[in-house]
């Protein structure tokens, strides 16, 4: 016969039983935190890898020598993950140490009809006279993304005049 209180030997192992799968909540939570913090930081390291091959083709040699070459640079960027815009535009502020480059008021360099800008996003309705990053960007609602810009020094031949200009490359996801 049975005594009153007697639970079985479940019973008795039940106490022992709570602190092991606390345990193990803990370490597959913290095993899934890690997880997720790899896999964050792996997608970030793609994302820079797709904007440096953009980056590197479209700079090419960094002499772009008439608007076709530039236009033959961006059809080779290809399928990429990422948003982007780039373009060339002339030096318009001063070099020093103390000034920062407002991306958005970054202006395209135009030769003839020909603004000299790369994007892999629908082109603007109605392009004016001025045609900058910052159209392609209020435009595409990138506001609270993360914008990683790279610009690269290069020359650009216009009329068979050779001018100093920077490469802009402006990418979000």
């Amino acid at each position: 016969m049975l005594s009153k209180g007697f639970v079985g030997p479940i019973g008795d192992d039940l106490p022992s039983l709570i602190p092991l799968l606390f345990g193990l909540v803990i370490f597959f939570s913290t095993f899934t935190l890690a997880f997720n913090a790899f896999d964050a930081r792996n997608a970030d390291f793609k994302d820079d890898l797709a904007m440096m091959r953009i980056s590197r083709t479209l700079q090419s040699n960094s002499y772009i020598y008439n608007y076709n070459n530039f236009h033959s640079l961006c059809d080779q960027v290809g399928p990429v993950n990422l948003k982007f815009i780039a373009g060339i535009s002339p030096d318009a502020q001063e070099s020093s140490s103390e000034a920062k480059i407002d991306i958005y008021d970054i202006k395209f360099f135009k030769s003839g009809g020909d603004f000299f800008y790369c994007s892999n996003i629908d082109p603007l309705p109605g392009s004016g006279d001025e045609l900058g990053i910052g159209d392609f960007l209020s435009a595409e609602g990138s506001d609270g993304k993360k914008i990683v810009t790279r610009i690269f020094p290069i020359v650009v031949e216009d009329n068979k005049i050779v001018r100093p200009m920077h490469l802009y490359v402006v990418a979000w996801k």
